[in-house]
């Protein structure tokens, strides 16, 4: 399979949504998108990325000819992959050249390679079996729009504001707290107690008149700082990014 990489750093920006998280990370390569789910090794924090294959490739692949919907290739350390770009003449045109075979019912890449006319680095594809996949079922439950406690907007200066709010405090395992009801959200530290400026009609309010849900302070930091729609579950805080097709989904602790 070849594919012409016609921007760089759109696809940069992705490789680095998912190496936030976790560096082994296994992409997933379907006829109109590139995507990936990945998770922290605790499992408490799980994200999906996606870019419109047309953003960063083009291709003459014929999807018909492996009879199947993607092609996964994993990546024991995902920063290696974004490193190599940093090799490459910034006016040379640069290819991904994927050798793939099915391997356990799945579309496999097993050597990844990235090619210019003077440069080619080639990238050993990890075994699946190395890597933890997360089933496409699972991430539809995981990260869910339905039946939540409650569900509010914060907009990327609120976003911003809030994770520098967080690097004043020294403890990464510091709790965060968002602080619902139906006309009001806060966003409380132990050292701030920060009013995320939305009014009431970007607030629902689901069950009961007040909502408080709490995470590690450190998890925030897995989500870009983006205008995001928060969706409050019983016990997982979950973002969908209104600027990117990104999500994250955040398991709530105790406090």
């Amino acid at each position: 399979m070849k594919l012409r990489i016609t921007s760089i750093p759109n696809l940069i920006v992705f490789l680095k949504r998912l190496k936030s998280v976790e560096k082994g990370v296994i992409l997933e390569f379907s006829e109109d998108r590139i995507f990936s789910k990945v998770h922290t090794p605790d499992k408490a924090t799980m994200k999906f990325a996606s870019l419109d294959l047309s953003d960063v490739f083009e291709t003459e692949f014929d999807w018909s000819s492996i009879k199947k919907d993607r092609i996964k290739v994993g990546f024991h350390d995902i920063g290696r992959l974004i490193e190599a770009f940093k090799h490459f003449r910034p006016e040379e045109e640069v290819n991904v050249d994927m050798d793939i075979s099915e391997v356990d019912g799945s579309m496999t890449a097993t050597e990844f390679r990235l090619v210019s006319p003077s440069l080619v680095i080639r990238l050993r594809c990890s075994d699946l079996n190395m890597l933890s996949y997360v089933e496409d079922n699972i991430l539809e439950l995981v990260l869910s729009k339905e039946d939540p406690l409650a569900n509010f907007k914060i907009y990327q200066s609120d976003f911003a504001t809030i994770s520098s709010l967080c690097g004043m405090e020294n403890d990464s395992q510091e709790i965060l707290v968002f602080d619902v009801t139906d006309k009001t959200a806060y966003a409380i530290g132990n050292s701030f107690n920060y009013k995320i400026n939305i009014g009431g009609s970007e607030i629902i309010l689901n069950d009961g008149d007040k909502i408080v849900s709490n995470i590690y302070k450190n998890q925030l930091g897995f989500m870009e700082t983006e205008s995001c729609d928060v969706y409050v579950h019983e016990n997982r805080l979950v973002m969908f990014s209104d600027q990117s097709n990104t999500s994250i989904a955040i398991g709530l602790v105790e406090k």
